[in-house]
């Protein structure tokens, strides 16, 4: 049996001789050599699985003094920065993680790839129920934890082999899993049918400046049991959003004191596409607009939910620079263009409130709206519930709303104001005249019915206030097909 300080002193041997040899060495090669296209497994003989080893854990450190050596397919690395020193394997028996005390490891052993791992030496223990190998054992603090595999001894334990294994998901329900959690922890799993809740659609995944984890439950269309999806605030799809669809998720399946977590590669491994779940449970739910704009995917959809918006009228029908049967309403968090069945009777500053449940949503011309496809959204969905409320413009420059546009279009809908203006391009509103600032031009739009389409262009530095519309862009593709629709002649000043 090897003692802690035999295992210390011969690391401390290791760090010497990696030290000693870096100083004769001449010079350093920074290009890593393109990993073989398969390369070989190594000539090692396997004696034990990775189930038949962790049933060996019964809740206290242990250290393996067996010569026993395990082989895995790496099922997740560090490259996107989601897995920190930690490598994740799994044969067909089980997956277990391993700690490692090394950066960018995904080089030698990325996704994929068959390792070897030689046991005699490692301790298995746990972090809040989640099985782990490591190097060696911390008692410094209240309870003794496995640590990782020292740098220099990585390749002692790790002997990788084939490359190009492309290991596939088990396709599991989350009260499966939830069922038998030590069956199903450190394994490749695939949740189908899978979605955020709708609070939380349109949030990042973590928070990259504060660099804290995200955390989010996620649900199935069928059973009542949810798994948290968290994040790391280091990794590179920290700032990419939850998608508002349904569909299917993949990743790691862990558990931490009880709870049980889904940790994704990387933003691939989240694919929702499709409509949310139609279950219609209790009272009907009230969703910020942000929240309705997420659930659209590229295509037009049915709104299975039993949801409902309420926001503040910011379009005026008097003016007649849209159709009238449209209305654009804005929230706190965005807005929405709402096509009725018939023209409506809404004034700028109403509050209103619109049942949304069972109409279509989709893009007309690039316009994001409820009610895209016949029969549209009937009037008696909607209600007053006051008047003479105000939604304040939110004052940017051109370049502001082009670059949000070319992003991700969640400002389309809403109402903002561009100061220190000039209008070009025609003698009076009618069509389409440039709206020029300091920082760019973009499109002024004015139907020829508005009510002051023949009103002529006023000449100098002027503010201009109007809806952000969009012509024949998408929401979900980069676009600068913006365009500003006034409200009346008042909106120019």
């Amino acid at each position: 049996m090897i003692t802690s300080t035999q295992f210390r002193t011969g690391k401390l041997i290791a760090l010497l001789m990696f030290l000693t040899l870096a100083l004769v060495t001449s010079c350093r090669k920074d290009d890593f050599d393109e990993p073989p296209m398969n390369g070989a497994d190594p000539n090692l003989s396997v004696n034990m699985n990775i189930d038949s080893l962790k049933s060996y854990y019964v809740g206290n450190i242990l250290r393996i003094d067996s010569n026993w050596i395990i082989a895995g397919v790496v099922t997740a690395d560090d490259k996107s920065g989601n897995f920190y020193k930690t490598i994740v394997l799994e044969d067909n028996t089980a997956g277990i993680s391993i700690r490692l005390d090394l950066s960018n490891y995904n080089v030698d052993y990325p996704i994929g790839r068959r390792v070897f791992v030689k046991l005699k030496g490692l301790y298995m223990g746990d972090y809040g129920d989640l099985i782990q190998l490591g190097g060696w054992v911390d008692s410094s603090g209240t309870t003794p934890s496995v640590e990782p595999i020292p740098m220099s001894l990585v390749s002692d334990y790790l002997i990788g082999g084939e490359y190009n294994l492309n290991p596939q998901p088990s396709s599991v329900n989350i009260s499966d899993v939830a069922s038998n959690i030590q069956k199903w922890q450190n394994r490749f799993i695939e949740l189908d049918s899978a979605e955020f809740n709708i609070a939380d659609t349109g949030k990042t995944f973590a928070d990259a400046i504060a660099l804290s984890y995200g955390e989010y439950d996620i649900k199935q269309c069928v059973g009542s049991s949810s798994i948290l999806l968290r994040t790391s605030g280091y990794c590179d799809f920290a700032t990419k959003t939850l998608p508002g669809g349904n569909g299917k998720i993949k990743g790691i399946c862990t558990v931490y004191n009880g709870t049980l977590q889904l940790i994704i590669r990387d933003e691939n491994d989240v694919d929702m596409p499709n409509s949310r779940c139609n279950a219609v449970i209790g009272q009907p739910t009230r969703v910020d607009i942000s929240a309705l704009r997420n659930l659209f995917q590229g295509s037009t959809l049915s709104i299975t939910n039993n949801y409902y918006i309420t926001g503040v009228v910011i379009s005026d029908r008097n003016g007649a620079n849209l159709n009238s049967k449209n209305v654009f309403v804005q929230d706190a968090t965005a807005g929405v263009c709402v096509r009725f069945a018939a023209n409506h009777t809404f004034n700028v500053g109403d509050s209103v409130k619109i049942d949304v449940a069972g109409q279509s949503f989709g893009e007309y011309l690039g316009l994001l709206q409820v009610g895209t496809s016949s029969p549209s959204v009937p009037l008696a969905n909607s209600t007053v519930l006051a008047t003479g409320k105000n939604i304040n413009p939110l004052v940017v420059t051109v370049a502001d709303i082009l670059a949000n546009m070319a992003a991700n279009d969640t400002w389309e809908a809403s109402l903002f104001k561009i100061n220190n203006a000039t209008l070009s391009g025609s003698t009076t509103f009618a069509g389409s005249v440039q709206i020029t600032d300091a920082t760019g031009v973009m499109t002024l739009y004015t139907s020829s019915a508005a009510v002051f389409a023949a009103t002529a262009l006023p000449g100098g530095t002027v503010s201009v206030t109007g809806i952000l519309s969009d012509y024949t862009g998408t929401v979900t593709a980069p676009n600068t097909n913006a365009q500003l629709l006034l409200r009346n002649a008042a909106d120019v000043q």
